[in-house]
């Protein structure tokens, strides 16, 4: 009877061995070595090291992951890698830099000369406005000339740049030139003074840097739009506009990510002539982020 009963226990140890072996083969931790098709490490390991189970480890090289976890966290770490190692999406990236500018100048100012015998004479030269409305008056070799307007002006510029990017890639484009500036510096030595040319050269154009993310039909992206223009008096003076900002919409669409108002007030007068004007101008930076089929 003891025999029969010892029998019974053995059996029914096998039996929970049994049941118990596949999931002790389950829960052992082995080694696997994973491909990547798409995606580089540094976008796939953060994502996928929450999902590692305790004692796991998750590391890698090149374009393969190794991976030691269990036969279930293997699998489970498998199918958020097939949602996450997908091709990249290619986006075009249009930057439209915008420039808009108004004057408005009113004066007058009376010119000419008057002469007294062929000895003696009175001169007033012209303010140099043209345009307005005019009166002259002379008597023999006199001449008296008024002048007052009410002078307009506007101009605008703008220009876009077109960049092609992978999603989470960094894009950069300038476009300009490089106007060469001389340079003299003087030098204080032991021997005195000496007198250094040398020529160096300043970037001109415009441009900006991107970095895009995209999440189903929105997108990030982390912009810095530049512009060094060069002003058309001659001076040598460039107008410089910067921005360095975060933003966020929908594929397709344009967005503001910013500008600039500027206004003033002038005036200037002479002996007999004078004006006074306002001159305004607005700046301004769009933005439009399409996927490419």
């Amino acid at each position: 009877m003891s025999q029969r009963r010892g029998f019974c226990k053995l059996w029914r140890r096998l039996l929970w061995l049994l049941v118990l072996l596949p999931a002790l083969a389950g829960a052992q931790q082995e080694l696997e070595i994973i491909s990547l098709r798409h995606r580089p490490l540094d976008q796939v390991l953060p994502a996928l090291q929450p999902l590692l189970e305790a004692g796991g480890t998750l590391s890698g090289m090149g374009d393969q992951l190794f991976l030691r976890a269990s036969r279930a966290n293997r699998e489970q770490i498998r199918q958020a890698l097939a949602a996450i190692d997908t091709p990249a999406r290619r986006l075009l990236i249009r930057v439209s830099q915008d420039r808009q500018a108004v004057s408005r100048e009113q004066g007058g100012g009376i010119s000419g000369q008057v002469v007294f015998d062929r000895h003696g004479r009175i001169v007033q030269p012209a303010a140099g406005n043209n345009g307005g409305t005019r009166f002259e008056v002379r008597r023999g070799d006199s001449v008296l000339v008024g002048e007052a307007g009410d002078w307009r002006g506007s101009g605008s510029s703008g220009s876009t740049q077109v960049v092609q990017v992978i999603d989470g890639g960094r894009a950069l484009i300038h476009v300009g030139q490089s106007l060469p500036v001389p340079l003299r510096q003087l030098v204080f030595g032991r021997h005195g003074a000496v007198l250094s040319e040398a020529v160096v050269y300043r970037d001109l154009g415009q441009g900006f840097y991107a970095q895009p993310r995209v999440v189903g039909e929105r997108v990030t992206l982390e912009i810095s739009p530049q512009a060094d223009l060069l002003r058309s008096r001659g001076d040598g003076i460039s107008d410089t506009q910067r921005l360095t900002t975060t933003v966020s919409g929908r594929l397709g669409e344009w967005i503001e990510l910013g500008g600039s108002n500027q206004q003033a007030d002038f005036a200037r007068h002479g002996n007999l002539h004078g004006a006074v004007g306002q001159a305004s101008e607005r700046r301004s930076v769009w933005l439009q982020v399409e996927e490419l089929r």
